[in-house]
């Protein structure tokens, strides 16, 4: 039955039970036939169950029919989750507790270390990993936002994490503002009732934003409010929005191994058909001529135990060979198995990439999943986003944590093979031809050319108060550091400058105005420091 957002809002909304009642199991049942039956088989391909190649018959039961089944599915799934699930991590930006260039360590370090101390209770990398698996499985990943029943009760309760199978859930948006309005978690267990009988019981739990609301059937599709949880069988969930969100793999919620279910399916095939053909010994067929009808049970014991074939005159024995195109065979299985790596966006690790171009090989090689993580990477910035969104509004509310969702980071590192003695030997050509922050923007062990830069130019010269500038110099720019640089009749200038100080023939105040004047680069505070320290430094002649 087709079902708007307005009818089952209504319908939830209706004091009349039986009305509610008909409109989960509606949703349900649609869920069921559909969209969660075609995860739920993806799910299924991915650990290797239910597999087409499993049910398959041949005309002649007593053949040998191999049932051969290669598990490129989850490979592809599971070398995705390598690639770029491997390390999630989420941080906070540093730039964001800085007020007036100054950064507001202990806010900065209290923030963090809460942010960690939740990532590391909730085992949140270990999660984000599992949803990327997920959604690489079956087009998309769920995630609950909760708190324990035990917790509700402290005055600072804590919020925990869990993903859902996606299977089990349904997502309900805004018709008009594609928005969360609500979702339905469902699952199944079985049950003895009185006479010992099993049957299936039905609970859902049904999230808006503010509150769940529990419900059961008893083995049918008659559901009714479960009073045993929460009161009278609603909770409120503490969160400012619906705790469950979706976390997709890309737009049309597919995953990839999806698109290749028959290439994978016709490997199986040919696969399983020729190894039966080998094991049958169909390969070669006996025959015997001229030897009657002779041919009966007495014949064959005879000729087991004597191993003389016993033929009239002009009898022979031999092989009519099958030759079986194994050639053929394995081009077509070459090209479906290059076909199956190709169109689902991955890789084939078993293909050797040799010689001086190995790195470069690898890296070309995997351009197509790189494109396919960047498009996941998006959603599940997304995804945690709002996933933050939420957990930060409960912070500030019950905990007293007050963390600007959008000050934090998330990082998807690549398990990518990098050949770091050739980016090191590019780096040094680049540096003479473009400017260093484009030179650095090429490495792959440089995350942040920037800072890197002012890292690199603050331990070359570890006396600059800042990072960033020193006395009117930016740093970060090459080329204005060389303009800027002293020559020789420079240097000997401030020296006069200073030994006069040191004599006394100048006031340090008119020789910081005078440093000034005639050196507009150094700027007044470095001047300042050169010559309050002139009364200690001797000066040689020379």
């Amino acid at each position: 039955m087709a079902q708007t957002t307005d009818d089952i809002l209504k319908a939830i909304e209706s004091d009349n039970l039986q009305v509610t009642s008909l409109m989960l199991s509606s949703l349900i049942e649609d869920h069921i036939l559909g969209e969660g039956q075609r995860i739920k088989n993806l799910w299924k391909r991915y650990r290797l169950k239910d597999v087409p190649i499993y049910s398959h018959k041949v005309a002649n039961y007593t053949k040998v029919n191999e049932k051969i089944a290669h598990d490129f599915y989850r490979d592809v799934v599971d070398t995705k989750t390598g690639y770029m699930g491997n390390e999630v991590s989420t941080s906070l930006n540093r730039e964001s507790y800085k007020v007036d260039k100054i950064l507001n360590e202990p806010e900065y370090l209290k923030d963090r270390l809460f942010l960690r101390e939740w990532q590391n209770r909730t085992y949140s990398e270990d999660i984000n990993s599992e949803s990327v698996r997920d959604a690489g499985a079956t087009g998309i990943g769920y995630r609950l936002l909760y708190i324990p029943q035990k917790e509700k009760v402290d005055s600072k309760p804590n919020a925990k994490i869990m993903n859902l199978h996606p299977w089990e859930v349904i997502y309900i948006y805004d018709q008009s503002l594609d928005e969360a309005v609500v979702a339905l978690r469902y699952w199944d267990i079985e049950s003895k009732d009185t006479s010992g009988k099993i049957e299936k019981v039905w609970i859902i739990e049904w999230y808006d934003k503010k509150y769940v609301t529990y419900y059961i059937s008893e083995g049918d599709t008659n559901f009714h409010i479960d009073l045993t949880k929460g009161i009278n069988g609603i909770d409120v969930h503490l969160f400012n929005g619906v705790p469950i969100i979706p976390f997709q793999n890309n737009g049309l919620e597919t995953a990839e191994p999806e698109k290749v279910l028959d290439e994978i399916d016709a490997y199986d095939l040919i696969t399983s058909a020729t190894v039966s053909e080998i094991e049958q010994l169909r390969l070669a067929y006996m025959y015997i001529r001229s030897a009657g009808l002779m041919v009966d049970d007495r014949y064959m014991k005879q000729l087991e135990q004597t191993g003389i074939f016993a033929l009239e005159e002009g009898g022979e024995v031999g092989f009519i060979n099958k030759e079986l195109a194994i050639e053929g065979v394995q081009i077509i299985l070459d090209e479906i198995r290059k076909n199956i790596y190709e169109f689902s966006k991955s890789i084939d690790m078993s293909k050797e990439f040799g010689g001086e171009m190995r790195i470069i090989g690898w890296q070309v090689a995997l351009l197509n999943m790189e494109n396919s993580s960047v498009i996941t990477e998006r959603k599940f910035k997304k995804a945690l986003r709002q996933q933050y969104i939420l957990l930060t509004d409960y912070w500030r509310e019950y905990q007293s944590i007050d963390i600007n969702p959008y000050t934090i980071e998330f990082t998807f590192t690549r398990n990518f093979p990098r050949d770091i003695q050739a980016e090191a030997e590019t780096l040094n050509l680049l540096l003479g031809a473009v400017s260093t922050e484009t030179a650095y923007s090429q490495m792959s062990f440089i995350d942040d050319p920037e800072t890197e830069i002012k890292k690199k130019q603050f331990e070359d010269n570890p006396f600059l108060d800042d990072a960033e500038t020193a006395g009117g110099i930016r740093l970060g720019d090459d080329e204005n550091i060389q303009k800027k640089a002293l020559n020789g009749a420079q240097v000997t200038a401030l020296k006069d400058i200073v030994r006069a100080v040191s004599a006394g023939e100048l006031t340090q105040e008119a020789a910081i105005d005078l440093i000034v004047v005639a050196f507009p680069d150094i700027g007044e505070e470095i001047a300042r420091k050169m010559i309050t320290s002139a009364g200690s430094i001797q000066i040689d002649g020379n």
